[in-house]
């Protein structure tokens, strides 16, 4: 398979498929928290200090986020807390990275200062953008990555192939005996 064809496999794989339609609609039962909680204490606090109003919007979204994920987009059934570590840690950092990197460089730096509603500005939503981006690709190819589920599923064949190596997985139906066959192909 050639790279290109590799590259637009992988975009298939994130953009074009019912998983990631669920994953639309978490992100945005996740940003409207985000926004929610933001307005609020931007409310009580004002604008001029935004940078208390995001990391409580950011946490709260960030909880929504994993349990729709977990439950709704990934089905996931790795261990709980491994994973909210990961999940958590991943959007956590990519959050707060475009929120104190991108909001502030549109909204100070570049002038956008119009407000969708009182506010929240129109440069928290672009920056958001670039959240949910991110946090996509680290779902997708870390913090839910198929490698962490397979002592639970191994793979929709029974197989499992990675690095040479394939598994065989085979259950017995008259026993409650499971076999695991493992096949050393390395090059």
């Amino acid at each position: 398979m050639s790279t290109l064809n590799k590259v637009m496999a992988r975009v298939k794989d994130l953009f074009f498929t019912r998983e990631f339609i669920r994953y639309f609609f978490s992100g945005v039962a996740a940003t409207i928290v985000d926004n929610i909680v933001f307005k609020l204490l931007s409310d009580v606090l004002g604008l001029g200090k935004w940078y208390f109003s995001i990391l409580p919007a950011t946490v709260a979204s960030v909880v929504v986020a994993y349990v729709l994920n977990r439950i709704w987009v990934f089905r996931s059934k790795d261990h709980l807390l491994k994973e909210f570590l990961r999940f958590t840690g991943t959007r956590i950092a990519i959050s707060l990275f475009f929120t104190y990197l991108v909001y502030p460089i549109l909204y100070f730096g570049l002038n956008i200062t119009y407000e969708l509603f009182p506010n929240l500005p129109i440069a928290k939503l672009i920056a958001l953008l670039f959240v949910i981006l991110g946090n996509r690709v680290s779902g997708k190819f870390y913090v839910f990555k198929e490698e962490h589920h397979r002592s639970d599923e191994a793979g929709k064949d029974g197989k499992c192939e990675e690095s040479g190596v394939t598994q065989d997985i085979i259950v017995d139906p008259e026993s409650t005996t499971t076999i695991i066959r493992t096949d050393d192909n390395a090059d």
